[in-house]
């Protein structure tokens, strides 16, 4: 495979509740189709002032049925060492 996991994890589909408002589903499915998410924000609505009832349900069930989008770490340095436990001089 020639693409890395970042790659991998930009072209499937999940909610992205980093850059979301309510669950993430509309940020999810901008990141995917690389959109802007007030495009899709938009359309989704237009879609709930002309059929509310199917697009409620439709939200719903996407926020129930994506998987959350891994996060992903902005700082600098190694991010290994971000996440490692710190011992602070004393052993167990």
């Amino acid at each position: 495979m020639n693409g890395s996991t970042d790659d991998y994890h930009r072209r499937r589909l999940y909610r992205d509740s980093e850059r979301g408002l309510i669950f993430g589903v509309c940020a999810g499915i901008a990141g995917h189709f690389n959109w802007p998410a007030w495009l899709i924000r938009v359309a989704a609505l237009a879609l709930a002032w002309y059929f509310p009832t199917a697009a409620v349900v439709a939200y719903v069930v996407a926020a129930l049925i994506l998987p959350q989008r891994p996060l992903r770490y902005r700082g600098s340095g190694d991010e290994r060492s971000a996440w490692q436990p710190r011992h602070h001089g004393t052993q167990p």
